[in-house]
């Protein structure tokens, strides 16, 4: 069959296939680009950026859909600013880490923010949570000081974690929350999200009868939900701008300090160096042993590779041990 026969046969195939469905193709109400430009939830990016819109902006756009009020883009460039960095934290470390190891830089950082999720950044869980319980707060009736004494009494009931309150580092209550939330309130940004988890502060004051601190998850995540952001989306846009921290954590790895971190050279006993693994410190587990004979040789007939449960050699017959 002739080249244009065989055309001719695979797009009747090709109908046929697809007489039903569409043929796949990727569907996005994000973004599309040509060969002129790429156009983001409508708009042009390079003349957002032209007309002085800048990354907050854009960033604001492509997950809502639209521009920020002055004030919102604000609040999101001053929340990123404060959560960026937090110094030696899981995702640093691991960051670092994986950086000496010397792999692609990407890898490092990624592994930074992989850190993330139940202890370290809970942010999505939170946020899930409290979408949850002021969702029954409205189906129910309940005020928002009610419902932050129920979740407050479920969690402690079930023994959850309240997550959104304390930070094993600073224990008389993160800087960087309650900075937060005071500039929510002075951009005017802060909305139910905030103010349901200074609710969720006071019942748990109330019901463990000591001083209750926000951490960065509860201040940083309740102000992104009442940005109009996702709880999926809020957790992506912490992570992210951790990201850069890592990133920088991860270079520095790279740049300055030895490949493995198990130098003899270098002034400080390293991470992996054998000073730190020297098991009289560092290991406690079962002592050092012989290793057993993995097999037996019969002292008849020579067989080796005998199984030590063997009563017998197979091949002669000669008893064994």
């Amino acid at each position: 069959m002739s080249s244009e026969g065989n055309v001719e046969e695979r797009k009747k195939l090709f109908e046929e296939i697809f007489k039903d469905r569409e043929p796949f193709h990727w569907r996005t109400s994000i973004s599309y680009k040509t060969v002129n430009k790429i156009v983001a939830k409508g708009y042009d990016t390079t003349e957002l950026v032209e007309k002085g819109y800048g990354f907050m902006d854009v960033l604001f756009l492509i997950f809502q859909g639209r521009l920020p009020k002055p004030n919102e883009a604000k609040m999101l460039d001053y929340l990123l600013g404060a959560f960026c960095e937090h110094a030696i934290s899981p995702s640093a470390a691991a960051a670092r880490i994986v950086a000496s190891g010397r792999p692609l830089i990407n890898a490092a950082f990624a592994a930074g923010i992989m850190t993330f999720g139940m202890a370290h950044g809970p942010g999505w869980s939170h946020a899930e949570i409290m979408t949850e319980y002021l969702n029954r707060a409205e189906k129910e009736g309940k005020t928002l000081k009610e419902m932050a004494e129920i979740l407050v009494k479920e969690h402690l009931e079930a023994k959850k974690p309240i997550m959104g309150i304390h930070q094993p580092q600073h224990v008389h209550g993160d800087p960087r929350a309650y900075a937060v939330i005071r500039k929510a309130f002075e951009l005017g940004v802060a909305g139910k999200y905030v103010q349901f988890q200074l609710e969720i502060i006071k019942a748990l004051e109330k019901a463990k009868g000591k001083r209750m601190h926000p951490n960065m998850v509860g201040a940083g995540v309740s102000v992104l939900l009442d940005l109009g952001f996702s709880p999926l989306a809020a957790w992506c846009i912490g992570v992210l701008a951790r990201g850069f921290s890592c990133a920088a954590h991860a270079v520095e790895e790279m740049e300055r300090e030895r490949a493995w971190r198990g130098s003899f050279k270098t002034k400080m006993a390293d991470l992996m160096s054998l000073e730190v693994q020297d098991p009289r410190i560092s290991y406690d587990g079962p002592p050092d042993r012989p290793v057993p004979e993995k097999y037996i040789k019969c002292p008849s007939c020579g067989a080796s590779e005998l199984l030590p449960e063997f009563k017998a050699c197979p091949y002669c017959g000669q008893k064994l041990k």
